[in-house]
C-alpha cells in the first residue's frame, strides 16, 4: 500500500489519539477537582471541628468559674464560722453563755413560739438583709453547745444575704445545725418555711456527717426540688466543726434553672451541649432553658444522647477531654470540670456536619465544575479547528517530506507558518525565566520557614521582632527558642551573600543553633563554638554568618550572650539612658574551626530595653551617599521610652527609613527587641508579622 493511501488512515489514528487524550484530560481534570474538593471538606471539617473544641473550651471556662466561684464563697462561710469558734470567750455554764447571746442584737429578735414548741427569726425588721432561723424546741435551758452554734449561725446571717446577691447561680444559702435549727437565706416567713427533722435526711447533710466525709471536704450532692419558686436545685456543701466536734452543714444550692440559662448561650448553634453530673443526671440541656423552673425530676443522659451512642459506653468513659471523637455516626466533645464532678458533653451527628460542610462549599465547587467543563469543551471546538487540522495537515507534509517527495505546503492559517521559531524561542524565554523565578520563589519560602511565627507570652519578659529584605530573599535571620530552667534562647543572624545559598546557609545554621541549645545544657559560648566547627566543616563555598546568641533567665533578669562578629546590640535603661554591650572578641561563625568564644552576661533591671540589630540598620545609605552608624541608633531612645517591644522595633526601622529619605535599601534590616519587666504580666499586643514594608 503507497504512502498516499495511508494518509487517510493515519490522519484518522491522529484525531482517534486527540480525543483518547481529551478525553483522558477531562477524567484527570474531574478526579482532580474531586480530590481537591473533598480535601478542601477534609480540611473545613478540621477547622469546623477545632472551632468546635474552641467553644467548648470557652464555655467551660465560664461554668467553670461559676462553680469555682460556689465552692470559694463556700470556704469562705466555713473560715467565718471557724472564727466565729475561735472568738467566742470560753464560759463555764450555758446559763452564761445564753446570758452572752442576750446581749446580741439579733438574738433578741428571735421569736418563742409556745404553742408549737418552735423558735424563729419572723422579727427581722430588714428582711433583705439576711435569712431566717427557725428551729425546734425552747431557746431557754439548751446546751452550752447550742448558745454557740446560734451565735455563729446569727453572724453568718448577713454573709448569707452577700452570697444570693453576688453569686447570681445561688438560689440559697444555709447552716444546718446539729441542734435542731437551720439559718436560710433569702428569708422567708416561718409559715412557708419551717425546720424539719426530715432535713437530717437529705443527701446534702448526710453527705457531710464524720461518717461519710471523714476529711471534712466540701461536696456536691445530688440534685432535689426546692419548690415551684426555685425548681430544681443542686447543693454544694461543707461540714462545719467546732474544733473537732461537728456542728452541722453549709451548703449554697445552685439553680439548675441558671445553669441551663447559661448553657444556652453556647456560641455555636449546630448541636446540642449539656451538663451532666457523675450520676449520669442531665443539669442543663437547650430543651430544658425554657422550662427548667416547671420540673420537679431530673432526667438521665440516656434520654438525650441516640441509644446507639450510648451502646458504646467504654468508648464514651474513655474520651479525652477537649478533644473531638466520632463515636455510632455522632461527633462528642467533652469537658471535665475541675471544681466539680461534673462533665459538659458536646453531640452533633456526622451528617448534620458533613451537610453543613457541603452547603458551604458545594456550591463553589460545583461552579468550579461546570466552569472547567464548559473551558474544556470550548478548548476541544476551538483546538480541532484551528490546531488539530492544521496540525494534521503538517504531519502529513512532514512525512511527505521525509520520503524526499516535495509537495506543495498544503493551505494553513498564517500563523502556522512560523510557529516552530516562535514556540521554540518562547519556550526557551519562559523556561529561562521560570527556572529564575522557581529558584526566588524556593528561597523565598526558606526564608520565611527558618523564621518564627509567633511570639513567647510571659509575665516576666516581652519579645517581639521584624525583618525586611532588601530584596526577594535574604540573609538574616532571628529565633527563639525554650530552655530548661524557664529560660529562653534568642539569637539574631546575618549571613554573608544574598540569593538561595544564603537561605540555604541561613536554614541550616539556625536549625544547628536550635538543636545545639535545646538539646544540651550547655553555656551560650559552647553552643556558638560547636555550631561554628559544624558549620565549618565541608564550607567549600566559604560563606560564614555573624551572630548574637543570649540566653535569658527571666526569674534572675540575668542575660548570657555570645557575640559573633555581630553588630553590639542597644541596651536602653528604663531612665533613658543607653549603652551598647560590650564585645566578646568572637568572629563569625563558618570562618575557623576550633575557636573558642567569649561569653558574657548582663544583669537586665527592670524596664531594660535590649535592640539587636543587623548591620542592615547602622549601614543604611541615604542618598548623599552617607551611613546610618551607630552614632545614629543611640541617640534614638534619648527621649523615646521603650515601653513596648514592637514600639522600640518600629521605632528603629522608621529611623533608618526616615534617614534613608527614599534611598534603595542595599541590605536586610533585621531587629529584635527584648523588654524586660518583671511581674507585668504577658505582653497583650497584636500578633507579629515576619516581615514590614
Amino acid at each position: 500500500m503507497s504512502d498516499s493511501e495511508n494518509s487517510p488512515q493515519a490522519t484518522v489514528n491522529f484525531f482517534r489519539n486527540y480525543n483518547r487524550v481529551v478525553g483522558v484530560a477531562f477524567l484527570a481534570i474531574v478526579l482532580l477537582t474531586l480530590g481537591f474538593f473533598l480535601h478542601q471538606i477534609n480540611e473545613k471539617r478540621k477547622e469546623e471541628l477545632a472551632i468546635i473544641v474552641g467553644h467548648v473550651e470557652r464555655h467551660s471556662q465560664f461554668i467553670e468559674f461559676v462553680l469555682r466561684s460556689s465552692l470559694d464563697y463556700l470556704e469562705s462561710l466555713r473560715t467565718a464560722a471557724h472564727s466565729e469558734y475561735l472568738d467566742q470567750p470560753q464560759r463555764v455554764s450555758p446559763a452564761a453563755e445564753l446570758d452572752a447571746l442576750s446581749r446580741k442584737r439579733l438574738f433578741k429578735m428571735l421569736r418563742q413560739n409556745e404553742s408549737t414548741s418552735a423558735f424563729d427569726l419572723d422579727a427581722l425588721p430588714d428582711r433583705d438583709s439576711g435569712g431566717n432561723l427557725t428551729g425546734i424546741g425552747s431557746l431557754q435551758g439548751r446546751s452550752q453547745a447550742f448558745y454557740m452554734d446560734v451565735g455563729m449561725a446569727l453572724e453568718l446571717n448577713q454573709a448569707f444575704h452577700s452570697i444570693t446577691f453576688n453569686l447570681p447561680n445561688a438560689a440559697e444559702a444555709s447552716f444546718t445545725s446539729v441542734e435542731n435549727f437551720d439559718i436560710t437565706s433569702p428569708w422567708q416567713e416561718s409559715s412557708k418555711r419551717r425546720f424539719d427533722m426530715a432535713r437530717y435526711e437529705r443527701p446534702v447533710w448526710r453527705m457531710g456527717t464524720p461518717e461519710s466525709n471523714p476529711n471534712r471536704e466540701k461536696y456536691w450532692a445530688p440534685v432535689h426540688f426546692g419548690g415551684k419558686d426555685t425548681g430544681l436545685l443542686v447543693p454544694v456543701g461543707v461540714p462545719i466543726y467546732n474544733h473537732n466536734q461537728f456542728r452541722g452543714v453549709v451548703a449554697i444550692e445552685t439553680s439548675l434553672d441558671y445553669l441551663n440559662r447559661i448553657n444556652a448561650d453556647f456560641g455555636y448553634k449546630l448541636g446540642t451541649v449539656m451538663l451532666v453530673d457523675a450520676q449520669g443526671v442531665v443539669l442543663a440541656h437547650p430543651s430544658l432553658a425554657r422550662m427548667a423552673l416547671d420540673l420537679q425530676t431530673t432526667q438521665t443522659l440516656a434520654e438525650f444522647l441516640p441509644a446507639e451512642v450510648l451502646a458504646e459506653r467504654p468508648q464514651l468513659r474513655g474520651l479525652p477531654d477537649n478533644q473531638p471523637a466520632e463515636i455510632a455516626g455522632h461527633v462528642l466533645v467533652k469537658h471535665s470540670f475541675v471544681s466539680a464532678p461534673w462533665t459538659l458533653v458536646y453531640s452533633v451527628p456526622t451528617q448534620t456536619l458533613w451537610y453543613k460542610l457541603l452547603q458551604e462549599r458545594g456550591a463553589a465547587m460545583l461552579a468550579m465544575f461546570l466552569g472547567l467543563t464548559t473551558l474544556i469543551i470550548v478548548m476541544y471546538a476551538v483546538t480541532a479547528r484551528e490546531f488539530v487540522v492544521p496540525a494534521t495537515k503538517l504531519v502529513q507534509h512532514l512525512a511527505a517530506e521525509s520520503q524526499f517527495r516535495p509537495v506543495p505546503a498544503p493551505k494553513v492559517p498564517f500563523p502556522w507558518q512560523p510557529w516552530f521559531d516562535t514556540i521554540s524561542k518562547a519556550f526557551r524565554e519562559s523556561l529561562q525565566l521560570m527556572s529564575l523565578r522557581q529558584e526566588l520563589d524556593i528561597a523565598a519560602k526558606m526564608q520565611q520557614a527558618i523564621l518564627p511565627r509567633h511570639w513567647p507570652s510571659h509575665s516576666d519578659f516581652s519579645l517581639w521582632g521584624a525583618m525586611r529584605s532588601a530584596k526577594e530573599v535574604g540573609g538574616d535571620f532571628y529565633d527563639h527558642f525554650q530552655l530548661d530552667g524557664g529560660k529562653i534562647g534568642m539569637v539574631v543572624a546575618d549571613v554573608s551573600g544574598k540569593g538561595v545559598p544564603a537561605a540555604l546557609f541561613g536554614m541550616v545554621s539556625k536549625t544547628l543553633l536550635r538543636a545545639t541549645a535545646t538539646q544540651d545544657a550547655i553555656a551560650p559560648g559552647s553552643v556558638i563554638a560547636s555550631v561554628n566547627d559544624v558549620l565549618c566543616q565541608d564550607n567549600e563555598s566559604c560563606m560564614f554568618v555573624t551572630v548574637f546568641y543570649a540566653v535569658l533567665d527571666p526569674g534572675r533578669g540575668q542575660l548570657s550572650y555570645v557575640n559573633a562578629g555581630h553588630p553590639p546590640p542597644l541596651l536602653v535603661h528604663a531612665d533613658g539612658r543607653t549603652e551598647f554591650l560590650p564585645l566578646t572578641d568572637g568572629i563569625a561563625l563558618g570562618v575557623a574551626e576550633g575557636i573558642l568564644f567569649e561569653q558574657q552576661m548582663v544583669q537586665l533591671e527592670p524596664g531594660d530595653c535590649l535592640v539587636i540589630y543587623t548591620d542592615g540598620v547602622t549601614e543604611a545609605f541615604n542618598p548623599d551617599n552617607e551611613e546610618f552608624t551607630e552614632a545614629r541608633l543611640q541617640p534614638l531612645f534619648a527621649a523615646h521610652a521603650a515601653s513596648e517591644v514592637q514600639d522600640a522595633v518600629h521605632h528603629v526601622i522608621r529611623a533608618v527609613d526616615g534617614f534613608a529619605a527614599g534611598a534603595p535599601q542595599s541590605d536586610d534590616i533585621t531587629c529584635v527587641a527584648l523588654l524586660y519587666r518583671p511581674g507585668a504580666g504577658p505582653e497583650q499586643g497584636p500578633a507579629s508579622k515576619v516581615e514590614i514594608s
